[in-house]
């Protein structure tokens, strides 16, 4: 099972796992959302599984404060025992009618041994309302596979390759 752990630990733990010639294996993952969308009744909600399945961050329970400061949050997730993570980051945009709208983006992203990777999932006023088929998830308005191209994974803080678009894979924002 894979395990969350709070960035400033990970990062902790990466220097200590360095200095005994461990090797940290991290995806450093960041949250946004379009302004447009940010509002006292927003709420957002963050998943994050293992490749079995398992819970190993958020989902029902959890809701992120970026639905009403619109700033981004940061998660570090270290591998334990599983492959690769999935992450659902899902919103609920009132209607000024009533009802609500709803906003959401999949990331499925491996491992990578002894790498720390970027990833960022972002609530994109392009995707609201907008379904994809199985398999893919709404990234700036397109649907996109919902797993990512391992070669394109983005070392922490580092840019992405140049033959890399996919925006799920740029160096994430800045640990607090």
């Amino acid at each position: 099972m894979t395990r969350a752990a709070p960035t400033a630990l990970a990062l902790a733990l990466a220097a200590f796992a360095a200095s005994c010639g461990g090797e940290l294996t991290e995806v450093f993952a960041c949250y946004s959302i379009d302004p447009a969308l940010v509002g006292p009744e927003t709420i957002v909600r963050l998943c994050v599984t293992d490749d079995e399945g398992q819970r190993v961050f958020g989902c029902s329970d959890t809701r992120l404060s970026i639905a009403q400061t619109g700033a981004r949050l940061s998660q570090g997730i270290v591998q334990d025992r599983s492959e690769r993570v999935a992450f659902r980051l899902q919103g609920e945009i009132p209607r000024p009618t009533g009802g609500s709208s709803s906003v959401e983006q999949q990331l499925i992203v491996p491992f990578a041994p002894g790498r720390i990777v970027d990833v960022s999932l972002h609530l994109d006023t392009r995707c609201v309302e907008r379904t994809c088929e199985a398999g893919r998830t709404c990234v700036e308005g397109a649907c996109v596979p919902i797993e990512v191209n391992p070669r394109c994974l983005t070392d922490h803080g580092a840019l992405p390759r140049p033959d890399c678009d996919d925006p799920r894979l740029v160096a994430g924002c800045s640990a607090p």
